[in-house]
């Protein structure tokens, strides 16, 4: 198996990251939406909390299946990965 050497990119970056956040964002909506008097409004805000959320994994999937660097978080290095 061969190794080439890359640099690793931010965090910020990374679809991944991006994805997880969109993800626990969407989450904690849901929470506020709860709370929220019936009606359509709580529904409005119950489906695009469901939306964001969704939105989150999928971009977390994509970002980790499409991903070609490491990230860092601090500061850049290079880093031995398969071909």
């Amino acid at each position: 198996m061969s190794t080439k050497l890359v640099w690793t990119k931010p965090w910020y970056r990374s679809r991944g990251v991006w994805g997880a956040i969109l993800a626990a964002a969407g989450t904690i909506y849901g929470l506020y939406a709860t709370a929220l008097p019936c009606g359509a409004v709580q529904t409005f805000h119950n489906y695009a909390s469901a939306a964001v959320t969704l939105y989150g994994a999928y971009l977390a999937f994509v970002g980790r299946r499409t991903a070609s660097q490491p990230i860092h978080i601090f500061w850049r290095y290079r880093k031995e990965v398969p071909d």
